[in-house]
């Protein structure tokens, strides 16, 4: 380390911080802080093997601390630990690997992160804690100079914001590549007197900017030789002809520009790159930061024989061993003996991660940069290096690959998909973009963000409702069994996050017979006296992205966190309530309930719709949205549905004290918001809420379509909504009629407290002819008429056929194939694991919703054909090689099966409906039953059970009789699959 002596009444310069110079009265030798090294470099992609390794090399070489990089074009935003550093990203969320920016620091450093606002694949920020000033760093990659001016002033408004939102007693450094050139000579106190060449009309922008957030150039402030000041080499560049330029830059508050000893170019840096990376020493107080950082445990050390058996005696053995008391307090006292467990026995074991990359690549790199000035030995090393990163790459996948194998071979599936996550390249730590208030405006720091989402969960569940708590009297359920938690303990699902008591329903699981009669006893306490430990009452919210350009709170699905004993509790007045709750509930909903789903509710409208227009029933359909339908629930009424359908009163009891008494804090960068009230909604994440919205809903259509005869006559009844839990599509012959149900059905949700999203709501008219001059309105504003729809993920249009839905699913399948081709084209997999892939990841994207398709000549050829795209890829047979599908099936070692599952599904499916008349009584009628209208002239098309009949060579009464014996339809499909 550097040694300064200071002499008496000597002045020198203040090191990392603001101020006048520092004085000494004696002579002293003192230690140098060390200086911190920062840069920023346009390394042309990080997203090529190898370059990543070569830009940590480089780091190392230069002992650069943090570097700034520019075209990093990696896709969406998120961090990622390197060997011994961690890179933070924003990239584009379009799929294109263009653009993006990414600064990698040490680990040391990089534990000094609060904040990581990744503003665009343009502009991130990272702000450092650090003691006794922060450090903001904004990395810039500016459009070059063939991209609109338009996106350039963009790029500078968005800095300007951001520059706003930072403190200017804290060192702000702006850095990267501009595309600006400042030239030679100073103009301002922004720009010194060494720059390089000529200004371009950007630089004046740069400048004007600078100029305007007291920032300055440090590259023109500091006299070096000109190899030392350029940034950029054309390829054009040659010793006769020199063509360079400085576009890339860092600027700092002037206010800090002391900080900043020298900065200067390394041309002799090598990335395969023409730009040369800035590299500026900073004398920078860099002082320890104790950050809170949450404990990670790896519950799956549960299942090893040794440790199981230790925790099952040390929670055990210390719950029992303290003395029976309230809820409250057992509750405590569990949470504190699990914490222990988890501190002393289910930490994770540090594994580290091995790199594909090579001692050997990392030398012949070095080779090459002494090469720079020699295109020829230059060009000879970068081919030999591609070739090693080549082969390093497939001994890296060969490993991978046995892993997988060895992993299936166990069955240990968690494994398998973590392996095949990193074999794809799909296991990124990924972040959301920055977060825009209601107003437009950027929010950066950590309690801003906090205060928008407070503000946000506040007016998003506030109501008016009364503050006295609602008592039920009248008759009380009997009181739980031991059994009863037993059986909900076993219906416990493991790998779940924990609430915010820090309890797992993993150690649930293995409490004793002792342990079970204890927390019953606690379990009737509660359930006696309505009175819920305060602990259960909080929730936890964690906002997930609801699209990659997330932006407002609005943008967001947050999800709850909960309590497990709490869950634990109510399953077990889940599986008391659900059969009353169920017998309210109409045939047409098919949300949440026992043995239905997307399934019978996409066969509904399918085979409904498709029937109608056969016959010549015009349908107009109305695809309502409601605005944030769960939350919007008035507990008020959903008491009195709960006393209207005579539910208990110990039950309704627990319900009212955990609605009316629950709170919530929503999790943001690790840090958490105040408690918030919750005033309307159902419970998000909670085991009673789907019955519960269910009900409410059931009582609104039910008030709403009372004594209304509109919607299609299916023998003799008229049937006139599906529901799929809030996605609800009412539809009538008329749309006169249609007009009628809306109407009343607008008007009883918006007593219930439910509004319909009208610009998200939509009409769709199926029919032979088309309609013209039909129009719906809701609440006077004419609601948009579309020719296709997407419902429950499946599309819906009004010629109703399933062509385009098909080759939809196609593309889907196709897509994912493609982002997993490392895995299904990899050699080193045998085909039998691989086709085991194919069909998990793959044919259960294709074959969504098969039940409900109606396949013509055309689809079926393209499901094969589609088959055996992906066959001849996994095999890299070429188009050119005049391969025929026959040799590709015997390569592969087995005969198609897309089309063989679509026909054993269906015909599995239409078994499945007939056998249980009760749970699908509707289904049946819509396949069935005769609808009020005549059939036109000309051919049919083909329906949904012609596709039956053609396929069995059966007639629909034979099929109808077979499907009710499950011995003659697993025949039929054996049949079908043995070809």
């Amino acid at each position: 380390m550097a040694m300064l002596k200071t002499k008496q009444i000597r002045n020198s310069s203040s090191i990392g911080f603001p101020g006048g110079n520092v004085k000494s009265d004696v002579m002293e030798t003192r230690k140098l802080r060390p200086n911190i090294r920062i840069a920023t470099w346009n390394v042309q992609s990080l997203n090529k093997a190898g370059k990543t390794d070569n830009a940590i090399k480089e780091m190392k070489r230069l002992q650069i601390d943090i570097l700034g990089i520019c075209e990093m074009r990696w896709l969406d935003s998120g961090e990622m630990p390197l060997d011994g550093y961690k890179a933070f990203y924003s990239g584009r969320t379009d799929g294109a690997h263009e653009d993006g920016v990414g600064i990698i620091m040490t680990q040391k450093i990089a534990a000094k992160v609060k904040n990581f606002p990744p503003i665009s694949e343009r502009i991130m920020l990272i702000q450092l804690e650090n003691n006794p000033v922060n450090i903001n760093i904004i990395q810039v990659y500016a459009p070059t100079l063939d991209k609109a001016d338009d996106i350039v002033d963009e790029m500078y408004n968005t800095i300007n914001e951001i520059m706003k939102k930072l403190k200017k007693n804290e060192i702000n450094i702006v850095m990267g590549d501009f595309n600006s050139k400042v030239g030679e000579g100073s103009t301002s106190d922004a720009v010194g007197p060494f720059g390089l060449g000529e200004r371009n009309k950007r630089g004046d922008t740069l400048e004007l900017f600078a100029s305007t957030h007291e920032l300055v150039i440090t590259n023109t402030w500091f006299k070096q030789p000109k190899r030392r000041l350029y940034t950029w080499k054309s390829p054009k560049d040659k010793a006769e002809k020199i063509i360079r330029n400085q576009i890339d830059f860092i600027l700092i508050n002037k206010r800090f520009r002391n900080s900043c000893t020298t900065v200067r170019t390394y041309p002799g840096a090598d990335i395969v790159s023409d730009h040369t990376p800035v590299v500026g020493d900073f004398r920078i107080r860099m002082k320890k930061v104790n950050k809170k950082l949450m404990p990670n445990f790896d519950l799956r050390k549960l299942k090893e024989q040794g440790i199981e058996s230790k925790v099952i005696k040390i929670l055990n053995e210390e719950y029992q061993e303290r003395p029976k008391s309230n809820a409250e307090t057992e509750m405590e006292t569990l949470q504190k003996t699990i914490k222990k467990i988890k501190m002393n026995l289910l930490k994770p074991d540090r594994r580290l991660k091995k790199s594909w990359m090579t001692e050997e690549i990392l030398e012949l790199m070095e080779k090459r940069r002494l090469e720079k000035g020699n295109k020829v030995e230059y060009l000879k090393y970068q081919k030999i290096i591609r070739q090693r990163i080549r082969q390093a790459k497939e001994n890296e996948m060969i490993e991978k690959c046995e892993e997988i194998e060895n992993l299936q071979s166990k069955h240990d599936d968690f494994n398998i998909y973590k392996k095949v996550r990193e074999l794809t390249g799909t296991n990124k730590r990924k972040i959301g973009r920055v977060l825009v208030s209601e107003e437009g405006s950027l929010i950066l720091s950590v309690e801003e963000k906090k205060e928008e989402w407070k503000k946000y969960i506040e007016k998003l569940f506030y109501d008016t409702r009364t503050d006295d708590i609602p008592n039920a009297t009248g008759e009380s359920g009997p009181d739980i069994l031991e059994d009863e938690v037993r059986v909900a303990i076993a219906l416990l699902k493991n790998r779940k996050a924990a609430g915010p008591d820090g309890i797992q329903g993993e150690f649930l699981k293995l409490l004793d017979n002792e342990s079970i009669k204890r927390l019953t006893t606690i379990f009737n306490e509660i359930y006696s006296s309505g009175k819920i430990p305060e602990s259960w009452l909080k929730s936890e919210f964690i906002a997930i992205p609801k699209k990659a350009s997330a932006k407002t709170c609005d943008d967001y699905r947050t999800i709850s966190l909960m309590s497990h004993i709490l869950k634990l509790f109510l399953k077990i007045i889940h599986k008391r309530i659900y059969n009353l709750c169920e017998e309210q509930i109409a045939p047409n909903q098919f949300g949440f309930l026992n043995a239905v789903g997307t399934r019978e509710a996409l066969f509904s409208v399918q085979v409904l719709f498709q029937r109608s227009r056969d016959v010549n029933c015009k349908v107009f359909a109305c695809l309502i949205d409601y605005k944030k339908a769960f939350d919007r629930v008035k507990h008020e009424k959903m008491v009195d549905i709960l006393k209207n359908i005579g539910m208990d009163a110990k039950t309704i009891n627990i319900i009212v004290n955990l609605y009316w008494n629950q709170t919530a804090v929503v999790k943001i960068d690790g840090d958490h918001t105040e408690n918030i009230k919750i005033e309307r909604g159902v419970r998000q994440g909670c085991v009673l809420s789907p019955i519960l919205f269910n009900l409410y809903s059931e009582y609104i259509f039910r008030e709403a379509l009372e004594n209304i005869n509109e919607g299609i006559a299916l023998n003799g009844i008229r049937v006139n909504n599906i529901r799929y839990a809030d996605d609800t599509i009412v539809f009538a012959d008329t749309i006169e009629g249609l007009q009628t149900l809306i109407d009343s059905v607008v008007a009883v949700s918006s007593r219930f407290g439910l509004e319909m999203n009208v610009s998200k709501t939509k009409l769709l008219i199926v029919s032979k002819e088309h309609v013209s001059g039909a129009h719906l309105k809701i609440n006077n504003t004419r609601i948009e008429r579309v020719a296709q729809y997407t419902y429950l993920g499946t599309i819906i249009n009004e010629n109703w056929e399933n062509s385009q839905e098909i080759r939809c699913r196609i593309e889907k399948a196709r897509a994912i194939f493609n982002k997993m081709s490392a895995l299904f084209k990899n050699h080193n997999l045998t085909l039998a694991t691989k086709i085991r892939f194919l069909r998990c990841y793959v044919f259960s994207v294709l074959l969504y919703g098969v039940e409900t398709w109606t396949v013509s000549q055309e689809m079926t050829k393209k499901l094969e054909a589609f088959e055996l795209w992906l066959y001849r890829r996994m095999l890299k047979i070429s188009w050119t090689d005049k391969i025929t599908n026959k040799e590709v099936l015997r390569r592969m070692n087995k005969d198609t099966e897309i089309v063989n599952t679509v026909k054993s599904r269906k015909l599995q499916y239409l078994g499945h409906i007939m056998r249980n008349r009760n749970r699908y009584i509707l289904l049946q009628q819509i396949l069935q039953g005769k609808i009020n209208s005549k059939r036109g002239p000309g051919r049919r098309r083909t329906s949904w059970l012609a596709n039956l009949r053609q396929w069995y060579d059966k007639s629909s009464a034979e099929l109808f009789r077979i499907a009710t014996n499950k011995v003659r339809i697993a025949l039929m499909v054996a049949n079908i699959r043995n070809g």
